[in-house]
């Protein structure tokens, strides 16, 4: 689907996209005692781990502060939960909202925005949080990049929703299609710059991982929070190029 016919869509038909969102976090934990605090704690605790292992146990160059350490790893990682939740969350919209749009006229292409979004939204939150507690312990120092975090993150909400618009129908066809973005996920993670940085890369290799949308996109939100070296051209040239929304027209099957 083109942007500007997502937009337009997604505008005419606001209100419903606004419940659908609210409605797919109440969905998400409804049950749990402490609700919408899961969505911080489980990155939290992986954020904590990874830090205690190159803290601890795979060491650290000694020319990296813990502090630069964890903030490097809390841009790579939060950026790419985000990303992950949405996608798989996305991917499987459709075939979760069946029953919904059968029974009423629902663009399709608004439960798959209404799951990325609520899922893109929480997980900004504990950034958001996580960043402020930085601030305040003085592990982070604000500065004028800052500014630039609300339109990374929108790359990142248009870089998931672009690829969850096109999985989506393919999903609701071959339902192995799921499991098949979580495997992928596994080995999209360890190839994007999550848990290391491109410039410790040899120049061949960094060549290759720009290519990867994700490179781009957590060397900015490090570009921005550190203050480390912005992404390659290339690296950036890959990220706007894959942000593009297609969503082919698929009825849900019963």
């Amino acid at each position: 689907m083109a942007p500007a016919r997502l937009i337009r869509t997604g505008w005419l038909n606001r209100r419903l996209l606004i419940e659908l969102v609210r409605r797919d976090v109440r969905v998400r934990f409804a049950g749990a005692r402490v609700g919408l605090l899961w969505s911080l704690l489980n990155p939290l605790v992986q954020l904590i781990s990874y830090g205690a292992i190159f803290l601890y146990f795979y060491a650290a160059p000694r020319t990296t502060s813990h502090a630069e350490l964890i903030g490097s790893l809390f841009c790579g990682l939060w950026p790419w939960w985000a990303f992950q939740e949405a996608v798989t969350r996305g991917t499987s919209a459709l075939v979760e909202q069946a029953s919904l749009l059968r029974r009423l006229p629902v663009p399709p292409e608004l439960c798959v925005t209404a799951s990325v979004t609520a899922s893109f939204f929480l997980q900004m939150i504990g950034f958001a949080i996580f960043l402020l507690a930085s601030l305040l312990l003085g592990f982070a120092a604000a500065n004028a990049t800052w500014l630039l975090l609300p339109g990374i993150a929108l790359l990142g909400w248009a870089l998931s929703l672009g690829l969850a618009l096109a999985l989506a129908p393919i999903n609701l066809m071959v339902r192995d299609t799921a499991y098949i973005v979580a495997a992928a996920m596994t080995i999209w993670f360890f190839a994007s710059p999550v848990l290391y940085t491109v410039a410790a890369l040899s120049p061949a290799v960094a060549r290759l991982a720009d290519l990867n949308p994700m490179a781009g996109l957590i060397g900015l939100y490090r570009y921005a929070v550190l203050g480390a070296n912005p992404p390659s051209l290339l690296g950036l040239t890959a990220l706007a190029s894959r942000g593009s929304f297609l969503c082919p027209k698929a009825k849900p099957r019963s």
